[in-house]
């Protein structure tokens, strides 16, 4: 089975999604940290779920229920968490 390697980029969103939510609430920020590592989790046994997306050589999957999407590749060993983005933002030049 693979596991999930988190890049440098990706941890930094992490970081930048729980110092957003935690000004609002602790418990939203960890319920969506909680969501992000479940939805990445789930790619490692399904790892072609999302679609591919040609222009960043990479896949996308949302993190259900929230706006937030991952990015990643698929390598024989692992599922390579690139970035999490916001829907809204323009993640294809990210």
């Amino acid at each position: 089975m693979r596991t999930v390697e988190w890049s440098d980029p990706a941890i930094a969103d992490l970081e930048e999604i729980d110092d957003y939510w935690s000004a609002y609430s602790p418990e939203a920020a960890e319920s969506i940290a909680a969501l992000i590592e479940k939805a990445a989790n789930f790619l490692t046994v399904t790892p072609a779920a999302g679609p591919m997306i040609p222009e960043v050589d990479a896949r996308k999957w949302r993190v259900a229920p929230t706006h937030y999407i991952l990015l990643y590749r698929v390598t024989d060993a692992h599922i390579e968490v690139l970035r999490i983005r916001h829907a809204r933002e323009n993640w294809i030049r990210t």
